[in-house]
């Protein structure tokens, strides 16, 4: 690990990096349009370097230091900043494992975590910025229902992928994949959990990660059960 210094915006701040790959003791960062975007559909704030290929993902503390000291001091200051429980260092942990099971992400080159006290965002991830590529919830806005029903089908075969590995996404949304210029799709902002051992709790787990709301209707959410029913052939009483 080393410590990086940070220029978000024109606010300098430090932070503790590790895993980093080709970086200096120094990078300058700034919110653009682009960010912007980004922001509009996430939690969390966004900066990009000067060339575009680094994009910085900074999540706020969630409590206020002053007003809520305490739910602060217990959950923001020492779980995140001294235990590590912070959401770069799980995202980066997430994505290392969707690359082993062969999947598409962005390079990530490094999580970092802040532990002054005065600087309210204590995560960080620093990954590669995909210039080309569209936030799938724009993409499937433009299909049209058997268009959306092929989309979902190539999605089926990444998420059964990460089921037969012992996995189930924590929160499957549009706005956490990307689509590349071939039509590839690119996990982002992705969170794992572990599934039970025992089969009919797995699909039960399973099921529960698939939203209607978020899947775009229960006829979509439908369909990715059934999919995913097909490509696993598991036990689901």
């Amino acid at each position: 690990m080393k410590l990086l210094n940070l220029s978000l915006d024109g606010t300098h701040c430090r932070y503790l990096l590790a895993h980093d790959h080709e970086l200096s003791g120094s990078l300058e960062l700034s919110a653009t349009s682009t960010t912007d975007v980004f922001e509009s559909v996430a939690s969390s704030r966004f900066f990009l370097s000067k060339n575009n290929k680094i994009l910085a993902k900074v999540v706020p503390d969630k409590f206020n230091r002053t007003h809520q000291t305490l739910k602060w001091l217990g959950r923001d200051y020492m779980e995140k900043r001294w235990l590590f429980q912070f959401d770069a260092r799980k995202e980066y942990h997430c994505g290392r494992i969707l690359q082993r099971l062969g999947l598409s992400t962005p390079q990530y080159y490094g999580w970092g975590v802040s532990l002054n006290p005065f600087n309210p965002n204590a995560s960080l991830l620093l990954m590669e910025h995909l210039q080309h590529a569209r936030p799938s919830s724009e993409v499937f806005a433009t299909l049209d229902h058997q268009q959306r029903l092929a989309f979902l089908n190539t999605l089926c075969q990444d998420i059964a992928q990460i089921v037969r590995h012992g996995y189930t996404l924590r929160d499957l949304h549009y706005n956490n994949l990307l689509v590349a210029n071939d039509n590839k799709l690119i996990w982002i902002d992705t969170h794992l959990r572990r599934l039970p051992q025992h089969p009919s709790k797995r699909w039960a787990a399973i099921k529960r990660s698939m939203s209607a709301s978020k899947l775009g209707g229960d006829i979509y959410r439908q369909h990715v059960l059934h999919q995913l029913s097909v490509l696993l052939d598991t036990d689901k009483t």
